[in-house]
């Protein structure tokens, strides 16, 4: 086992967090954003050894999309992340952009393969790990 992924364990245990998703639910959400998204939507990343999620700043949309081929692994250091599926897309240097929404369809993908998700504002949480279940009676699953 690595020195990164001992750690993570260590940590997990001091916080006493409970698990969400496995590697393979992971892999599963990544593979359909990739492949049966418009975009890769943008997010906000909680890593268990971090204090601060990255980037610190998520309250807007955003024009870029999300790295979702390689910024998510190793899976097992997610905390949660917080997914933004819209992005302004510029149109000019004048105009503000519009706004592209994928947020039913990724939805549908996180039904689709069963994993838990809390709405909140125009952001969509979903946990690698969890303190208390709370988290999920609080607008869940709100449409």
């Amino acid at each position: 086992m690595g020195e990164l992924k001992q750690r993570v364990q260590a940590v997990i245990r001091e916080k006493q967090l409970t698990s969400l998703l496995n590697r393979t639910k992971w892999e599963r959400l990544q593979k359909s954003v990739i492949e049966e998204l418009a975009f890769p939507p943008a997010y906000q990343i909680k890593y268990v050894l971090e204090n601060r999620p990255y980037p610190e700043s998520f309250e807007q949309d955003v024009w870029y999309w999300g790295d979702w081929e390689e910024g998510l692994e190793p899976f097992y250091h997610i905390e949660w992340i917080r997914v933004r599926p819209r992005y302004v897309k510029k149109r000019g240097k004048i105009s503000e952009g519009e706004i592209i929404d994928i947020t039913e369809e990724f939805i549908r993908l996180l039904r689709k393969w069963r994993i838990p998700f809390v709405v909140k504002k125009e952001s969509i949480y979903i946990y690698g790990y969890v303190k208390h279940a709370d988290v999920f009676y609080v607008d869940c699953h709100k449409e």
